[in-house]
């Protein structure tokens, strides 16, 4: 993989965690969340926060599936590794919301989804920026 593509990918991984998160938490269901949060978070999000770690988890996903891609149908292995990827943050994010007391099954159930397809898109688009495996990242 050239350094093109890999700043390519984590471009596209990065907005879709930053605007992804955006819609899903402010748009689709604000009202649920801001039900579910009254009192527990800040009424404005730390969106510098959420700016510099999504940048960081970009990063995470996009050099790691270079590292284990090792052939194969693109689409399909960034599906598998979207997949697997959004188990693992998922369940991270879902259990440190624990510590906030949020007592909704339904909130760990909706932002379980969100963390599973967001990674998901994202390894799918990682994918099929980077191709077929090439040369080492510099």
């Amino acid at each position: 993989m050239n350094l093109l593509r890999y700043t390519i990918a984590l471009v596209l991984t990065w907005v879709i965690f930053a605007l992804g998160g955006a819609f899903w938490h402010e748009v689709l269901f604000e009202e649920q969340y801001n039900a579910w949060v009254f009192g527990i978070e800040r009424l404005e999000p730390p969106v510098t926060y959420f700016l510099i770690t999504y940048l960081m988890r970009s990063m995470v996903f996009v050099y790691v599936y270079h590292m284990l891609y090792a052939g194969g149908n693109p689409v399909m292995k960034g599906l598998k590794f979207g997949f697997l990827m959004g188990m693992i943050s998922a369940l991270a994010v879902t259990g440190y919301y624990g510590d906030f007391e949020i007592k909704s099954p339904d909130w760990v159930i909706l932002e379980f989804i969100f963390n599973l397809l967001r990674s998901i898109l994202a390894g799918i688009v990682i994918a099929v920026v980077i191709g077929e495996k090439g040369e080492k990242v510099v």
